[in-house]
């Protein structure tokens, strides 16, 4: 399993962007997205945790047609980072 942290920035409402992350990961994270969390920086700016099985599948996920169409029109940017344990 993979740690994620993402900022994201977008136009449209952070309700909107909320429910549309929800329904996403719903039709297209079964079996990579395990867990995430939204956590609402403005009306415009998210970050969010992820947990997910496969970072190559994830990155599959945020590169379909429909999902760079979305963040086109809500000029969407997601900066991706990946979590490691400092032990």
């Amino acid at each position: 399993m993979e740690k994620l942290f993402i900022v994201c920035t977008f136009d449209c409402s952070f309700q909107y962007y909320e429910e549309t992350v929800e329904q996403w990961v719903k039709e297209q994270g079964d079996g990579i997205v395990i867990d995430y969390e939204l956590v609402k920086i403005n009306d415009h700016k998210s970050h969010s945790f992820y947990t997910v099985s496969s970072l190559e599948e994830f990155a599959k996920m945020l590169d379909t047609e429909w999902a760079r169409e979305w963040d086109k029109a809500n000029n969407c940017k997601d900066i991706v980072y990946k979590l490691e344990l400092v032990e």
